[in-house]
């Protein structure tokens, strides 16, 4: 953790040179905001697409290199199996799944960074291609494997549709910041929403449950995603869940929209405002700050989150357990290597927002081109050293 929390700020230094769009404020310099589970603004951010932004960035620099002969890629193939040779790993068995060909790739060294094992879940955020077929493969050739339990629920997903459906849609959290989190109060309004007979936007301020606030005053809808899982999960159980599959809280931004509206009234110098003025107003800063979530969650649901609240429920989205590594990020099969999400080093039992981004990069930026380094030119002096020994032995048996 003390090496992670060292090298953060050179990610940020890392990203802005390949391109990443952070926030600004208006003075230029990096933007921050409030994230779960804390009370101060502690996240650097690119509107609500950070992770996508940095994987963008990524990409971009490793296409770079694959364009100047350093990178060899090889797009949709599938790990089988790691080779090991003398208890080292030297390379892997990979499928094509284009053509379905088996491959053989020999390396100086292994490195896994395929992610957690969260679909071994009904339903996950995942993408379907993590299947921790490689960490699995590793791990039935040796490397342990620790804190398989520590699994986090993310609290702001879409819920499933149906019974037919392959995985889950992830909202970001930074919605939390501004959307406050509620049920009905009464249960024949649940039953009359899940019906159609009546709208959420029907019920008023006294007829609706914001159980975060209620609960937990202090840090009200910005609770640690597990504490904000749970509370979702106990009132859906309750009866109180607000879709037709009965697992479904709302989260609303008509506060915000309203809030963000009276603002802009003062600062534009615009008297008595109409409340649809405010709304007009409110509503572009929402926009500007969520608009690509919204516009998301309206294609997917078909629903208008500017004007009813979007419905939410936790999902698994990040397993903080995976393979045993080292200080050096080395697996117990020496030569093998595993980074990011697939290792489960870092978090504990429950990841604070961001922090995956953080560590991710760190792994694969700041950490192992290092130890990954010391541990190919050790084997290169061994090899070397061995391959001198062969020929004084020859030379003695002349």
């Amino acid at each position: 953790m003390y090496r992670l929390a060292e090298v953060s700020a050179n990610i940020i230094d890392q990203c802005v040179a390949q391109g990443v769009p952070f926030a600004r404020d208006y003075g230029g310099l990096l933007d921050n905001r409030s994230f779960g589970g804390v009370l101060v603004s502690r996240t650097f951010y690119a509107k609500g697409q950070t992770g996508q932004q940095l994987l963008l960035g990524a990409y971009s620099a490793m296409n770079r290199q694959i364009a100047r002969g350093k990178i060899e890629m090889f797009n949709r193939h599938e790990m089988l199996d790691v080779v090991v040779v003398d208890g080292k790993a030297r390379g892997i068995i990979a499928r094509n799944l284009i053509t379905g060909e088996i491959e053989r790739h020999s390396a100086h060294a292994v490195v896994v960074g395929s992610g957690g094992y969260g679909n071994v879940y009904f339903l996950s955020t995942n993408a379907m291609g993590s299947n921790a077929t490689a960490a699995w493969k590793i791990h039935k050739k040796g490397a342990y494997f620790a804190n398989p339990c520590y699994t986090q629920i993310h609290p702001t997903c879409i819920p499933r549709s149906g019974d037919y459906q392959s995985k889950l849609t992830l909202m970001s959290e930074s919605l939390r910041n501004d959307g406050r989190i509620w049920v009905p109060k009464n249960m024949d309004d649940v039953l009359a929403i899940r019906e159609g007979s009546k709208k959420p936007t029907d019920l008023s301020e006294d007829e609706r449950d914001y159980y975060l606030e209620r609960r937990y005053p202090a840090f009200g809808n910005l609770v640690p995603r597990d504490v904000a899982s749970r509370a979702a999960k106990e009132r859906c159980d309750a009866g109180f869940g607000v879709n037709q599959t009965g697992e479904a809280v709302y989260l609303d931004f008509a506060s915000a929209i309203n809030r963000y509206g009276k603002e802009q009234a003062k600062i534009h110098n615009i008297e008595n405002a109409s409340e649809a003025k405010i709304y007009e107003l409110g509503q572009a800063i929402v926009e500007a700050k969520y608009g690509n979530l919204f516009q998301m969650y309206e294609k997917i649901v078909d629903q208008n989150p500017y004007k009813t609240p979007m419905m939410i429920y936790p999902a698994v989205h990040y397993t903080m357990g995976g393979v045993w590594v080292d200080y050096n990020l080395m697996t117990t099969i020496p030569g093998c290597y595993c980074i990011g999400e697939a290792n489960f080093s870092d978090h504990g039992a429950n990841r604070l927002g961001a922090s995956a981004l953080m560590q991710g990069l760190a792994d694969g930026y700041f950490v192992l081109p290092y130890t990954i380094e010391i541990f190919c030119l050790v084997i290169f002096v061994q090899e070397k050293f061995q391959r001198k020994l062969k020929n004084l032995m020859k030379q003695k048996k002349k």
